[in-house]
């Protein structure tokens, strides 16, 4: 096989398996399914200000790593519910992906944090699925000021 022959076997191969990859770094967050802490029934959030600040590839939700968390905070399982915004054929349009966080908040300060969970958690497997975040899975963080005060709109106040 020549030089020529092999590179454009690995060009086609790539071409081939890019539409995938493109479709899920492009998937939108269409909807937040938040359920625990001291809701009385899961709630479905499709207001677009807070889903604008939702994106799971750019990690927008996502401040500094800490370690300032409590345990005894309400905890709260959000699950980002995603879309792809080009259709391709391993991901039509309307395919639905999750990626899961933990949110609390602090009840002095209000300060929202977010924890990926690491492996062997409930949730990573899926979220390794969409994105692999070294450093960061399994840890908690500050929460974007923003996208803490719009999710703690939805939450009730301990």
């Amino acid at each position: 096989m020549t030089i020529k022959r092999l590179t454009l076997g690995v060009l086609a191969l790539t071409v081939v398996l890019s539409p995938p990859l493109v479709a899920r770094g492009n998937a939108v967050t269409v909807r937040l399914d938040i359920t625990g802490g001291r809701l009385r029934q899961p709630l479905a959030v499709r207001e677009q200000v807070i889903l604008d600040l939702s994106g799971v590839y750019q990690g927008t939700f996502l401040g500094p790593v800490t370690d300032a968390v409590k345990p005894t905070w309400s905890r709260y399982v959000v699950t980002f519910v995603v879309e792809p915004q080009i259709p391709t054929a391993t991901l039509p349009a309307g395919t639905q992906r999750t990626y899961v966080a933990h949110y609390v908040r602090n009840p002095e300060t209000d300060e929202g944090f977010v924890y990926l969970p690491g492996r062997g958690e409930d949730g990573y497997r899926t979220n390794i699925g969409m994105i692999i975040r070294d450093g960061h899975d399994g840890r908690w963080h500050h929460a974007f000021p923003a996208w803490s005060e719009l999710l703690g709109s939805y939450l009730p106040r301990d």
